[in-house]
């Protein structure tokens, strides 16, 4: 029967092992023990020295599976522990093999594997046992006969596990047929191509080991490449003891290529994810950026064409100004000017000149707006704000859009409020969020089906009523300032608000959009701004968009 010790904290393994193994525990041919951290274990190792192995989980509270590793050898040297690790944590996995684990399992646990790791793990503690009660009986033993060094050369031969034993000296006495399967070479060409290797290995566990051996990475795994070009890892482990009458090093070898392959696969593996994700996030910055200038874009020309009426009223002003001020001329030199001619003139110029200035003032704030766009990046340096001119130009540039056509958009904001922020950042959020207002808020719904008559009209009265943004600005507290995007439009469905500010979130995917421009508000408010966003919606009453921001940004 093999006893087996399983110390995990968590204690649904105890019933999942039970019922995974309960054949096996029915017939009598495994026993399970279990305890909940490595103190609990080495007391019951204490009181239960027939158990054979510990399958040991490495992340536990109080003793750890690493440190029970430490401690294993003091209770009982012939135990052998398989670990259990999180997949991807090869640096633990690493760890445990050094301190002496015998295998290790990846979670999830695969039944099915822990099975074959369990008999294997029974199947090497049995064969070390019995090579072990050979030797003991070799050293005890003062007139070891042939007989004796050929029945425990058998037992050797049989073994699933590689053993060499060398000498003090160096030389090779005996090699099972394991170790020669696992150099891949005979054993009489063994003592010079391998021997040496394995020497050198066996000095750098010794606790006072001679100056003169080269220094090697102390290690419990070891690897050659054989003369077929085939790289062969192994576990190795040494024990001192006496054979055949003289003191030797007994070296044993266990095969673990396949498992370090498999943590190679792994490794490719998570690099590989790792790759992905970083792709991803690029990609994903790529649609922020290509969202964000597409917005730029269609502000610009927005602006751009609204430029063209106060410039071409301008224009026309000026060239009837020019015509009015040429025929005054021309009779003034002629000598036929008279008191009412000059006072029609003088009416026309003051008339377009008023006329001129009010439109070029228009073109200039256009302008201006046009500039704040343009120069609104996310980079730009940090200075201190005037929030009622600076909102007015948000407000001046956004109302000139296509979508805004026919909607109002009003500011309420106090006079003398600043802050000491990054425009550039909060320009870049201010128009995402006043774009999707106008782009959202205010579209024309599908009837629904099953509406009579008086609701369809009521309904499309109610797409075609005006829609109303507003941006309002109040203190909060003394370091903080909240601003306020709200619109009296169709609302946000519920299913979709806990999402909002997750990227690829929208309702109009197939109108173009990406669902990128919230998750960018959200990183800029939370991150460059330093500061806190919310949205409260109801379907039907409007949608507000609350910013905190802090005086002074971080």
């Amino acid at each position: 029967m093999g006893k087996i010790l399983v110390v995990d904290d968590e204690r649904d393994v105890q019933t999942l092992i039970m019922q995974r193994f309960r054949r096996a525990v029915r017939t009598g041919e495994l026993e399970f023990l279990f305890a909940h951290d490595g103190q609990e274990a080495l007391a019951t190792l204490r009181a239960r020295p027939d158990i054979d192995m510990v399958l040991s989980d490495i992340n536990m509270p109080g003793m750890d599976g690493l440190t029970l590793l430490d401690h294993l050898p003091q209770v009982n040297s012939d135990i052998r522990a398989v670990m259990v690790s999180a997949y991807g944590d090869l640096g633990n996995v690493r760890a445990a093999m050094n301190r002496g684990a015998f295998d290790f399992i990846i979670k999830p646990i695969d039944f099915a594997d822990l099975e074959a790791t369990i008999h294997k793990t029974l199947e090497a503690c049995q064969a070390v046992r019995r090579l072990r009660d050979a030797l003991q009986e070799t050293r005890t033993a003062e007139a070891a006969s042939r007989a004796q060094a050929a029945r425990m050369r058998r037992v050797l031969d049989g073994s699933p596990i590689g053993v060499a034993i060398l000498s003090e000296a160096g030389d090779l006495v005996y090699c099972n047929q394991r170790c020669t399967d696992l150099f891949g070479v005979p054993a009489d060409t063994l003592q010079q191509h391998c021997a040496p290797t394995l020497f050198r290995h066996v000095q750098e566990r010794l606790p006072n080991r001679p100056s003169g051996i080269d220094a090697l990475s102390v290690s419990d795994e070891i690897h050659y490449v054989r003369e077929d070009g085939r790289t062969v890892w192994m576990a190795m482990s040494v024990d001192r003891t006496s054979y055949e009458n003289q003191p030797v090093f007994i070296v044993w070898l266990y095969d673990i290529t396949e498992r370090k392959v498999q943590a190679e696969a792994l490794r490719r593996a998570k690099d590989s994810a790792e790759q992905a994700l970083a792709d991803l996030e690029r990609m994903q910055s790529d649609l922020i950026r290509a969202e964000k200038m597409a917005v730029i874009a269609q502000l610009i020309a927005a602006v751009a064409h609204e430029i063209n009426t106060p410039v071409g009223i301008a224009l026309t002003a000026a060239t009837h100004l020019q015509t009015a001020s040429e025929g005054i001329i021309m009779t003034f030199n002629g000598g036929q000017l008279r008191k009412s001619d000059f006072q029609d003139y003088v009416g026309t110029a003051s008339e377009v000149s008023t006329l001129l200035v009010a439109n070029i003032e228009r073109a200039a704030a256009l302008i201006q707006s046009l500039k704040l766009v343009t120069e609104g990046k996310a980079s730009s340096p940090r200075s201190r704000v005037g929030l009622r001119d600076y909102l007015s130009d948000i407000v001046l540039a956004v109302q000139v859009q296509p979508a805004a056509a026919g909607h109002e958009l009003v500011l309420e904001c106090p006079d003398g409020l600043a802050l000491d922020t990054y425009p550039g950042a909060l320009t870049e959020v201010l128009l995402a969020l006043l774009t999707n207002a106008f782009a959202h808020a205010f579209e024309a719904a599908p009837t629904p089906v099953g509406f009579g008559a008086s609701e369809i009209e009521r309904l499309e009265d109610s797409i075609r009523r005006p829609g109303k943004v507003t941006v309002s600005v109040r203190m909060l507290g003394d370091e903080q300032v909240e601003l306020r995007v709200s619109d009296n439009g169709r609302g946000i469905p519920a299913d979709i608000q806990p999402r909002l500010f997750q990227p690829f979130t929208t309702t109009r995917r197939g109108a173009g959009s990406m669902g990128l421009g919230l998750y960018a508000v959200f990183n800029l408010v939370t991150g460059k701004l330093g500061g806190e966003i919310d949205i409260d919606s109801e379907v039907g009453r409007g949608t507000c968009v609350i910013l905190r921001l802090p005086l002074d940004a971080p």
